[in-house]
């Protein structure tokens, strides 16, 4: 038994906290001097008792030799003794009023000495885990007040990437980030954000915002290349692999020499025109010099397109990614500058020799419906036989 209650105490010591540890060397010190004070005040009890039985002794050995003299002496007797009776009296009130408050000491120590064993026994690890989420949830609570009561809650650093044509304050701008805005609601809405840079500019393809602790945002603009430029009334305008062309004129000193140069100012035709050249060999898109509108009378959207090596062809826009790839083949065989015409089939002739090959045309079509004539006359014919065969065998 008495281990198992060394044990509890060694147990119950390893839980207390400074506090505990400090209160009870308070209270062992406490007790120290109260024993001191006790110690003293039965020093003076037994001080005063020998006196009391020193006084006694003196009046019992003196005699009385008069009834005045013994009067008198009682009077002169009665005198110190009233004083040193009060004495007495007073260190007796002293000492009772001492024991009360030394009793009233006791029952304070014992008291806190009660709460202080009180406090020795462990809690439980139960509750400690029922009380863990409440304190993580308080503690997160006023963290997160206190972040956004400072001024860390609202700084941020915003960089730009991979733009070259667009600059920096433009994007800064039409993002629409403020400066005041807190970082959490700027990396929760950066979707919005990246929304709002795409649809600010035709140059931008694509935009990624991401956030780099603690306090970076960094957005990435990939921007459309340059296809060609759009010439009208000797202004050149750069039209984007996007299909778009930018209303924003381009100088010409910053004109390159080897580009691509659209006449027709049709926003759906150049489009459409950029959409079907997506699926032509970049060998043969690096080669195109101009293009220009010659709508026929069976095709409206007829192109004419020069090439950097002179030749010409003739393809309608929505046949391009179709036809137009061909030409790596045809183009080896064009020993001078040539036309292919891509309308209908695909042909190619010398430049300047179009009406030759217009006029054979025609006589290869006379020369058709000649034919044509010819076979239904020779059916008719052989029709009329057949019909007057009957009738002669029904005669014989």
């Amino acid at each position: 038994m008495k281990k198992s209650k060394e044990d509890k105490q060694e147990t119950a010591q390893l839980f207390l906290s400074e506090w505990q540890v400090r209160n009870k060397e308070y209270l062992e010190k406490k007790a120290q001097e109260k024993a001191k004070k006790q110690a003293e005040l039965e020093k003076k009890r037994a001080e005063l008792e020998q006196k009391k039985e020193e006084m006694k002794a003196e009046l019992e050995n003196q005699e009385p030799s008069n009834e005045e003299d013994t009067v008198s002496e009682e009077i002169d007797t009665d005198s110190p003794t009233n004083e040193e009776e009060t004495e007495v009296q007073d260190s007796e009130s002293e000492v009772e009023e001492q024991d009360e408050a030394e009793v009233q000491d006791q029952e304070q120590d014992e008291e806190e000495i009660e709460q202080v064993e009180l406090l020795k026994v462990p809690i439980e690890k139960i509750h400690w885990y029922r009380a863990l989420p409440v304190l993580v949830t308080s503690s997160l609570v006023f963290l997160a007040s206190l972040y956004f009561l400072t001024p860390l809650a609202t700084m941020k650093t915003i960089e730009f990437t991979g733009n070259k044509v667009v600059s920096q304050e433009e994007l800064r701008s039409s993002s629409k980030i403020d400066q005041r805005d807190y970082t959490v609601t700027v990396y929760k809405n950066r979707h919005h954000y990246e929304q709002n840079l795409k649809a600010s500019s035709p140059w931008i393809e694509n935009v990624e915002m991401t956030y780099q602790f603690p306090l970076t945002f960094k957005i990435d603009v990939q921007e459309y290349g340059i296809l060609g430029y759009l010439q009208k009334d000797s202004k050149y305008y750069p039209i984007l692999t996007s299909g778009e062309y930018v209303k924003k004129e381009v100088g010409a000193d910053a004109l390159p020499e080897e580009r691509m140069d659209v006449t027709f100012s049709d926003a759906g035709l150049i489009k459409e025109f950029v959409q079907q050249l997506k699926n032509v060999p970049d060998s043969v898109k690096k080669s195109i010099r101009k293009v220009d509108l010659t709508p026929s009378k069976v095709t409206e959207d007829l192109v004419s397109i020069t090439m950097s090596d002179e030749h010409q062809i003739l393809v309608p826009i929505s046949h391009i990614a179709k036809k137009l790839p061909y030409y790596e083949g045809i183009h080896p065989q064009l020993e001078v500058p040539s036309v292919v015409d891509m309308e209908a089939g695909i042909f190619s002739y010398a430049q300047g020799t179009e009406n030759e090959v217009i006029h054979e045309a025609s006589n290869d079509a006379q020369d058709t419906e000649s034919s044509t004539q010819h076979a239904e006359q020779s059916t008719e014919h052989s029709a009329q036989s057949q019909a007057e065969k009957p009738e002669i065998s029904e005669n014989n």
